[in-house]
Order: C-alpha cells, then structure tokens, then sequence
C-alpha cells in the first residue's frame, strides 16, 4: 500500500498567502541588525561571552541560535539574507508566504540538493 504525502490544499496555501503579519517586519530587522552590531562590538571590545551574554538575555532567548553563531564568529549571510526578506516584506515587496517560499528554497538548494548529488 503506497502513501501519498500529505500535500497543503489550495485553500491551506491561499490562506497561509493571505494571513496578517503579527508584527513589523522592518522593526524586527532593525532590531536584529542593532543587537548583532552591539554584540560584534561587545566581542571586539574583548568582552567574555558570560558577560555579553548577561548584557543580552532578551535577544539570547529569542534567537539563540542566532548568538551562538555571533559569538562563534560563524557565517552570518544567511541571516542578513533573511533581514532582507523582512526589508521587503515591510516595504510591501513581499508577502510572508513568499519570503517562507523563498528560504525554503534556499534551503534545499544548500542543504538537500547537495545531498541528493552526493556533494558534500
């Protein structure tokens, strides 16, 4: 007996394309892009991660993941290409739905396209 994947229906995505934003999205960019300066710096300044971290609980709460790649001094591209999407979706470029498509896509094609290639 095969399965078919439980696919959204036209009227799930319709819905998902039309839904309210609960917040702004440039507020929320700018927000993240100032606490991401305001960290980088704190770590040039040579300030311990204890102490950023006491400096930042908010911001480590919300976007843990987001911290530990600041303090890591990880590749941050992918967030600032997310903090473009919300630009756009604050100037009305963009809706939700077509940025969450957008990074979906970005996924795959860095993640699970590779897989599938056998690349690394």
């Amino acid at each position: 007996m095969s399965s078919k994947p439980n696919l959204p229906s036209a009227t799930s995505i319709s819905e998902a394309a039309n839904r309210p934003i609960e917040y702004d999205p440039k507020v929320r960019a700018n927000k993240i892009r100032s606490k991401v300066r305001d960290i980088m710096d704190m770590i040039a300044k040579g300030e311990t991660e204890e102490s950023i971290r006491g400096s930042n609980p908010e911001f480590l709460e919300e976007y843990p993941e987001l911290f530990k790649k600041i303090i890591k001094k990880e590749d941050l591209t992918p967030m600032y290409n997310m903090l473009q999407l919300l630009d756009k979706m604050g100037d009305g470029k963009l809706s939700q739905h077509e940025a969450s498509i957008v990074i979906g896509k970005s996924l795959v094609d860095r993640y699970v396209t590779p897989q599938l290639n056998g690349s690394k």
